[in-house]
């Protein structure tokens, strides 16, 4: 597809598995430090939380991008070195897999959205393992080929060209259900021959305008930004063919 000045996007990293975690340090701290938070201000005891399931709670937190309660479960390495990679951390981390050693459960996860992959370290569920109230145990984090910070344009020409193979797999991906729905009623494959030929914001949505050089139809399609920033994966969210 002739879309000027971008090459075509690859596919999603493989999940990979769990080699040597390393603690990394982040630049920027998010709002509540890990250390400014007690067992009594992060709740109800989780000491007895199977390491998963607490790994889980831990990713859905920095996915909403609760600071707090982040904090309550990582440590100050871990919760800085999570919000320094993305705030929020979106909502598209999936866990693929778990296995143990030395007392701590390394539990990866891959960002089904923008591809990357991260690994926490958490301390197995018993009292000498882990501090007051079972907070603070996740210990260990690793990110590797970390998810990509698409911006719209790459995100909608991704999109066309999805469309313009017929690839309905990734269309799911970059756009709405409805989306997806209208563009395979207009065709089932969009084609080759889609040029981008304007950008422009408005309101928290990107719009981009496509021309086809065949058959001289235009297509806009609308970006969700704020869907964007926080890594969803269906935020083409509206089109118009004309």
């Amino acid at each position: 597809m002739k879309i000027k000045g971008l090459s075509k996007a690859g596919g999603m990293a493989a999940a990979l598995a769990v080699a040597a975690p390393l603690v990394l340090g982040g630049s920027a701290a998010p709002a509540v430090a890990a250390g400014a938070q007690t067992a009594a201000s992060c709740g109800t005891s989780v000491a007895r939380l199977d390491a998963v399931t607490y790994a889980d709670r831990l990713v859905r937190a920095w996915g909403r991008g609760d600071t707090r309660m982040t904090a309550c479960y990582g440590t100050t390495e871990v919760t800085r070195a999570l919000f320094a990679q993305a705030s929020p951390g979106g909502i598209h981390w999936r866990r693929v897999s778990a296995e143990g050693a030395a007392g701590t459960i390394y539990v990866t996860y891959h960002d089904d959205a923008r591809g990357g992959n991260l690994t926490l370290g958490v301390a197995n569920a018993a009292p000498e393992l882990r501090g007051p109230g079972g907070w603070h145990a996740a210990r260990v984090v690793s990110l590797a080929n970390e998810p990509r910070a698409w911006n719209a344009v790459q995100w909608s020409d991704n999109l066309v060209r999805a469309w313009g193979r017929g690839d309905t797999k990734w269309m799911s991906y970059y756009a709405t259900p409805a989306v997806t729905k209208a563009l395979t009623q207009i065709s089932a494959s969009g084609g080759p021959s889609w040029r981008r030929i304007a950008t422009e914001g408005a309101a928290g949505t990107t719009y981009l305008t496509y021309r086809n050089d065949a058959n001289g139809h235009q297509l806009v399609v609308g970006i969700s930004n704020i869907g964007l920033s926080q890594g969803d994966a269906h935020v083409a969210y509206r089109i118009q063919y004309r």
